[in-house]
Formats: C-alpha cells, structure tokens, sequence
C-alpha cells in the first residue's frame, strides 16, 4: 500500500513539475542537519545513558536467572519432585519477567523508543519551522527531504490531495 501511495504522490509530483515549470524546487538532507546540531548529539548521548541504564537492569535480572539455574543444575538430583517443579517454575517465571522487561524497554513501543520520540520532538519542530522559514523567504514551492525523498515543505496550492480524491471516488463509483 505504501509503495502504491509513494508512486501515485511521485507520479502527481513529476507531473506537476513538468506541468508548472515555474516551480520552484529544493531539496534538504535531514542527515546532515541532525549531524550538525547540538541538540541531537545532546539527545543521542542521553538516550544512550538511559540504554545503558536499563541494559544494567537487564543484565542483574539475567544474572539472577543464571543464578538461579546453577543452584538448580547444582541441586536438582538432591530435591524433590515438588522442590525440583517449584525451581522449574520459579525460572520459568524469571525468564518471562526477562523478556517482558525486554519488550517493556526496548521494543517497538518501549521506554527507549518514547524516551528517544520525546527529546527529538522538540528538535524536529525546531528544524520544520527553520525549512518553512527558508521556503517562504527564499520562495520555493516545494523542498525535500534528501534522504527519504519526502516534501517537508511546499506551497497549499500544489497539494493535489483533494483532486486525487475526487478522481478515486469517480472510478470507484463507476465500477
């Protein structure tokens, strides 16, 4: 489906380029502005130090598994059938804890993934008021994003959006 939308918005974007030649066209490499800004250095070294902290945790929590494994490796032919499925459940239940605190912290909507959405937030905003600043004053119509071949900024008056729309739910109330 985003390929689909990607090569429609492409399609719209070249036609209207060549369509409008008076377009005035830039382009951005978000890359080397967050190379080169403080404040991203400033975030990546405090999303790292909040890594490193909760790798720590995650490591005293493995350390106590191992522990606990050994112990049980150590003891397992002296226990009881009761002891020995009590100790199997007690591992059991730490290797969940393990991997929930995994996802918990690090996975797709984990500690570090809203940590790392809330410090460049800011800075995010800060350069998309900077590349509006720049479009306006310099009068592009459209400027893109280098990397990801994205508009970040372009004129209302050259988003086809609504026209596309319209031209969808006439062939969808054809067929």
């Amino acid at each position: 489906m985003k390929l689909l939308q990607s090569l429609v918005l492409t399609t719209i974007f070249y036609a209207c380029v060549f369509a409008l030649s008076e377009v005035k066209i830039g382009y951005v490499d978000s890359n080397e502005i967050m190379k080169n800004l403080e404040e991203v250095r400033q975030a990546q070294i405090d999303l790292e130090k909040e890594g490193r902290k909760l790798e720590a945790e995650g490591m005293k929590l493995v350390s106590k598994l191992d522990s606990l494994q050994q112990d049980y490796e150590r003891q397992r032919l002296l226990m009881s059938d009761v002891r020995r499925k009590e100790k199997e459940k007690e591992m059991a239940i730490m290797e969940q804890s393990i991997q929930q605190f995994q996802l918990e912290k690090f996975g797709p909507e984990g500690e570090i993934y809203r940590l790392q959405i809330e410090k460049m937030k800011p800075i995010t905003n800060k350069i998309n008021t900077a590349i509006n600043i720049v479009g306006k004053e310099q009068g592009y119509d459209i400027i893109l994003d280098a990397l990801s071949g994205a508009i970040v900024y372009a004129l209302p008056q050259h988003d086809l959006t609504e026209s596309v729309l319209e031209e969808l739910s006439k062939t969808t109330e054809s067929e």
